[in-house]
């Protein structure tokens, strides 16, 4: 009993940590949605479905108690897989949208709960000093086990797919970690519901919190998990009004550039933009591409604009940009105003330590 307590306490700590953590990195998500989800998740899983899952084997407790809990369990355990396979695809890639899976699975769900509160869809017996299950509704039985192989194949296709397209050699090695853990869960969760052997409880349960302990680990070091991990950023050019390139950074190559990728006849209609960007009262923000766009945001007080060619445009990307500019522009103010004649462009490479400090997350790790 006292084990018991010990592993449900640990699960609801490391819960608890993750929730906290995704609120303290909620200016990182695209949309307020993101960390709803992520909280849902850790909330689910860890708390919920572990506590109710454990316990609704435990001998010390009576049959109507545990009868309770694994309808708890089973209830949290659809919902935990579901909200970790549309967070799983955020994660990765956040513009491709997940109608078609959320209402595939809302509809599984559906089902699996209108056949769990059927009469007699359990058998339960002790066996030694534990709780066994039987699934007497061999139906609600197959549309589990079907929910749980469609997770473990979305899961798998969606890393499978975009995993060339992640930022960055770590991300992947996490992300792989972490997917292959999750999977094994739901392989675990699914032999035991069907042998209700306590061995792979047992073995369902190390995994999750080796798992846990993990996933914990990993966030805390690693914050760049939480963003969106297909989304990059190639190009940062800091531009005066004059058209002088003042800084050029290379997030794919991790070096600075004496000239922006961007060049001949797009280069000189950018140059146009920012040469007048002080006049105008309708400025221009966003350029989208087929594939990327082009973020300006301009100072027009100190004379000077900032361009970002990105995969597209998110709040975490807003917020280290109006970070970066208010700090470049608090350490560079002088040499702004006195910009005339010949300009030396070195005097503006403390851009790098400001890039790094607000941006660092984007930034290619190999």
């Amino acid at each position: 009993m006292i084990a018991t307590i010990v592993l449900i306490i640990t699960s609801i700590i490391l819960s608890i940590i993750q929730i906290v953590r995704v609120y303290l990195t909620r200016h990182k998500f695209d949309k307020k949605r993101n960390i709803f989800l992520n909280v849902l998740v850790f909330l689910f899983m860890g708390v919920i479905f572990f506590t109710s899952f454990f316990l609704s084997t435990e001998a010390f407790l009576p049959k109507n108690i545990v009868l309770i809990l694994w309808y708890i369990s089973i209830i949290s355990w659809v919902f935990s897989i579901c909200l970790l396979s549309i967070n799983h695809k955020f994660v990765i890639k956040f513009e491709e949208k997940a109608i078609l899976s959320i209402i595939l699975y809302s509809f599984i769900i559906g089902i699996i709960l209108g056949l769990l509160f059927l009469s007699d869809s359990f058998k339960i017996s002790l066996s030694r000093n534990y709780y066994k299950f039987i699934f007497q509704n061999l139906l609600l039985l197959f549309f589990l086990l079907s929910f749980n192989l469609i997770i473990f194949g979305v899961m798998c296709y969606n890393l499978i797919k975009n995993f060339s397209s992640i930022r960055d050699k770590r991300s992947k090695e996490i992300l792989t970690i972490l997917t292959f853990q999750f999977c094994l869960n739901i392989f675990l969760y699914s032999i035991y519901i069907i042998t209700q052997n306590i061995i792979f409880r047992n073995i369902y349960i190390a995994i999750y919190l080796m798992g846990a302990f993990f996933a914990c680990y990993a966030l805390i070091k690693n914050p760049s998990l939480l963003i969106e991990l297909t989304n990059r950023i190639y190009d940062f050019i800091i531009f005066h009004r004059s058209g002088i390139l003042l800084y050029s950074y290379n997030f794919e190559t991790g070096e600075e550039t004496d000239e922006s990728l961007i060049k001949g006849s797009i280069l000189i209609g950018i140059n146009h933009i920012l040469s007048n960007f002080i006049d105008k009262k309708d400025q221009l923000h966003l350029i989208k591409m087929k594939n990327r766009q082009i973020i300006f945001e301009y100072d027009t007080t100190h004379g000077y604009a900032l361009l970002l060619t990105v995969n597209h445009k998110n709040s975490f990307i807003d917020n280290a940009v109006t970070s970066f500019m208010k700090k470049f522009t608090l350490l560079n103010k002088e040499k702004l105003k006195s910009l005339s004649g010949l300009i030396d462009i070195s005097e503006f490479r403390n851009a790098k330590g400001i890039l790094l400090e607000f941006f660092e997350p984007l930034i290619t790790k190999n």
